[in-house]
């Protein structure tokens, strides 16, 4: 890692350099002897026209987070506003850094658009990158570049005659379907929805393993139910999301409308707009805090967004988003916190390469499995 001493003499050059000059001297390079110094980190040129990429991130913030690299709590470079040349210079010095170790020619890509549909004889079909449409008796299952869309003409009146579709998404996946009511649901990677071919007159029930965004139509005479692996969500009209990919820690969080959470053990509890609750199957017990929702609904933006998580449920996120398995060489790695809002589409290198920005740990990448160590100053 470079020294700051070091790092605050070539921003102080180029910060003169970019000051004091004059205009008939703008082309020119820098000094002959200063090139020992700042080739070290990065050509001097090169850094000029890099240095505009660099603007995209909140150097403010990178340089407050590098500064205080001792502590167990790193803010990530967020998109924001230009902070001052200094600091932008000293925080494209580390960004330039030792970048992750890939031993693997490999790629490990982002997640896409994909999961299978099994329909109710057992049959399953990969819907990924498909164009079709599927007609079963008076149901008809459009499958496009938006996703699955199910529409049918009739309100089923017979419970026993109702089939159901599970749509499952897997490992470094994420799909969009839109159910017979007109409900749009959002699943993430490692999610599955089970749902009817037809909706009862008075009730929409639905069955959700993972973590997914549901946005539902209004119907008074109808609500909509969502069961988890442990509990359900009664909604009317309104948008939510709920994850319980740890089926012993239930969360729900509501965007606007209202919906009623039933716990399995017979509590209930109303939510209102902008509420996230927990639930733990263990205690039994139901929390509810007041959040910013952006925080747990990013993934359906495309976003991936952390605020003071740890890196052992960040590194869980990723795994299931790039399909990547996890090993940690040391136990304190996985409880230091980090927040921070990056692009969902970014290569993992990239992402990798922020997390090892102004800290002491270091990714290595083995074909589909990366290595979190902690390197010893």
């Amino acid at each position: 890692m470079a020294h700051w001493d070091e790092i605050d003499e070539v921003a102080e050059k180029f910060l003169k350099k970019i000051l004091l000059r004059d205009e008939k001297d703008s082309n020119q390079s820098i000094p002959e002897e200063d090139h020992a110094l700042t080739s070290k980190y990065k050509h001097w040129d090169t850094l000029v026209k890099e240095s505009e990429k660099a603007l995209k991130y909140d150097a403010d913030k990178a340089f407050q987070k590098l500064r205080k690299q001792k502590y167990h709590h790193y803010r990530l470079p967020i998109y924001g506003g230009i902070a001052a040349s200094i600091l932008l210079v000293i925080s494209f010095f580390f960004l330039q850094k030792e970048s992750t170790q890939v031993l693997s020619s490999t790629p490990i890509e982002p997640g896409n658009k994909k999961a299978t549909l099994i329909l109710s004889d057992g049959t399953s079909r990969n819907i990924q990158n498909t164009r079709e449409v599927i007609q079963i008796k008076d149901s008809k299952l459009q499958i496009d570049t938006s996703g699955l869309i199910i529409t049918n003409k009739n309100i089923i009146q017979d419970q026993e005659k109702q089939e159901y579709y599970t749509l499952s998404v897997p490992r470094g996946g994420e799909y969009h379907l839109t159910l017979p009511d007109g409900s749009q649901v959002w699943l993430n990677s490692e999610s599955e929805l089970r749902f009817p071919s037809h909706f009862e007159q008075n009730n929409r029930t639905v069955y959700c393993k993972g973590e997914a965004y549901f946005k539902i139509t209004h119907d008074q005479q109808a609500p909509f139910v969502v069961k988890l692996t442990q509990g359900e969500i009664t909604v009317l009209g309104t948008e939510f999301c709920s994850s319980d990919y740890n089926p012993n820690k239930i969360q729900v969080t509501l965007v606007n409308g209202i919906v009623r959470f039933n716990a399995p053990h017979g509590d209930s509890t109303i939510m209102a707009p902008s509420q996230h609750l927990i639930y733990n199957s263990n205690t039994k017990q139901l929390s509810i805090q007041e959040v910013d929702t952006r925080k747990y609904t990013a993934w359906k933006d495309h976003l991936f967004c952390f605020e003071d998580e740890t890196l052992e449920d960040i590194m869980l996120t990723l795994s299931r988003w790039y399909n990547v398995n996890i090993e940690f060489n040391s136990e304190d790695l996985k409880y230091r916190h980090f927040s921070g809002t990056i692009e969902r589409y970014a290569s993992i290198e990239s992402f990798l390469e922020l997390f090892e920005t102004g800290t002491n740990i270091k990714f290595d990448l083995y074909g589909h499995k990366i290595i979190v160590k902690e390197i010893k100053e």
